[in-house]
C-alpha cells in the first residue's frame, strides 16, 4: 500500500512546476527506488514481463527531472538490467539453442543493457570519473578496484548500482563477442565487480559468485578461464543460498553444457523438478497449508521465476545438448 501510494505522488508531481517536481521527487526518489526493489517479490515470470516495461517508462520520466538522483539512476539500472537479463536475455536463450541467426530477443537485451550502462557512465560523471578514467586505471597499480575504492562511497545504493552496471557491461560484452572494442572492457568490468564484491560478497542473493563462476566457466582454458572453478564456485554458491536457483541453472547453462557433462546436468534437473513444483504451488492459497523452506525469502522470488523459465527452455532442448 505504501509502494502505491508513493508512486502515486510520483505522478501527481510530475505536473507542477520545474522546480517543485525536482524539489519533490528529491524527497520521495528513495521510495520510488524501494517499489522498485519490491518487483524482485514477483513469482509470476509472464506478469514481470508484461509490467515492468511501464515502470522503467516512469523511471525515465523521472530522470529527465532529476537526472543525476543516485536513487533513481540506481532504479533505472537495476530495472534495465533486470528486464534485459530476466525476460529478453531468456527468451533469447531459446533462440540461441534453436540456431536461429536472427533474435530480437538478443536485440532487445542489448538495447535494455546499453541503457543500463548509459545511466552507469552517467553516474561516473557525477562522481568525478569516466569510462577514460577507468580504462587508465588497468595500467595502473591500483587497478580500476582501487580507483573506485578512493572515488566512490560505498554505501548501499552506490555499491548496488555499481554491480548493476557492471553486471549490464559484461552482459553487453557476453553477447557481442565479436565486437573486439568492447570485448576489451572485459578487465574494467571484473575490477567493478572485484570492488563491490570485496565490499560486500553476499549483495543481491550471490550475484557475485554468479558472475565469478560464469567468468570462468565461459571461457575455454586457452584464454585464461578454468571451467573447473567455475564449477566449484557455483557448488558454492549453491550449498550457502540453496534457495536461490539462479546459481543451479547458471551453472548448468554455462558449465554442464559447453563441458558436455551430462552427469552434472542431469544431477541439478532433478532439483530443478522440484522447484518447479514449489513454485507452481506456492501461488495457490489453502487452509493450513505451510510455505516451503525455499520460499521464505521474498526477494528472492523473481531470481526463482527466471531460474525456472531457463530451465524450461534448457529443458526443451536438452536432448539436442548431449
Amino acid at each position: 500500500m505504501v509502494r502505491n501510494v508513493g508512486i502515486l505522488l510520483i505522478l501527481s508531481l510530475l505536473v507542477g512546476c520545474s522546480s517543485m517536481r525536482s524539489a519533490g521527487l528529491g524527497v520521495v526518489s528513495p521510495m520510488f527506488k524501494e517499489a522498485m526493489t519490491g518487483i524482485e517479490s514477483e513469482g509470476r515470470w509472464e506478469h514481470f514481463k508484461k509490467a515492468t516495461p511501464a515502470n522503467l517508462t516512469l523511471v525515465d520520466g523521472l530522470l529527465s527531472v532529476r537526472p543525476h538522483d543516485p536513487s533513481l539512476l540506481l532504479a533505472a539500472i537495476k530495472g534495465n538490467a533486470g528486464y534485459a537479463f530476466g525476460v529478453e536475455e531468456t527468451l533469447y536463450l531459446e533462440d540461441k539453442l534453436n540456431d536461429e541467426e536472427e533474435s530480437v530477443h538478443k536485440d532487445n537485451a542489448i538495447a535494455y543493457y546499453s541503457k543500463a550502462v548509459e545511466y552507469g557512465l552517467r553516474f561516473l560523471n557525477d562522481n568525478d570519473l569516466s569510462l577514460s578514467d577507468l580504462q587508465k586505471a588497468q595500467k595502473e597499480a591500483k587497478g580500476v578496484r582501487g580507483l573506485l575504492a578512493s572515488q566512490l562511497s560505498n554505501d548501499e545504493t552506490t555499491l548496488e548500482l555499481m554491480l548493476f552496471f557492471a553486471q549490464s557491461m559484461g552482459s553487453l560484452i557476453n553477447m557481442q563477442r565479436d565486437n573486439i572494442l568492447l570485448v576489451a572492457q572485459l578487465p574494467i568490468v571484473k575490477g567493478m565487480f572485484d570492488w563491490v564484491c570485496d565490499e560486500t560478497p553476499d549483495i543481491a542473493h550471490g550475484t557475485c559468485s554468479i558472475f565469478y563462476g560464469s567468468y570462468e566457466a565461459g571461457r575455454p582454458a586457452t584464454l585464461g578461464g578454468n571451467p573447473t572453478e567455475g564449477k566449484r564456485i557455483f557448488e558454492e554458491l549453491i550449498s550457502k543460498n540453496p534457495a536461490n536457483w539462479l546459481a543451479r541453472v547458471s551453472l548448468m547453462q554455462y558449465y554442464s553444457i559447453p563441458q558436455y557433462d551430462e552427469d552434472s546436468y542431469y544431477f541439478h534437473k532433478k532439483s530443478m523438478e522440484k522447484y518447479v513444483d514449489i513454485l507452481k504451488e506456492s501461488f495457490y492459497w489453502s487452509p493450513g497449508k505451510e510455505g516451503d523452506e525455499h520460499l521464505k525469502d521474498p526477494t528472492l522470488r523473481l531470481y526463482q521465476a527466471i531460474a525456472i523459465k531457463r530451465y524450461e527452455i534448457i529443458k526443451k532442448y536438452e536432448k539436442d545438448l548431449f
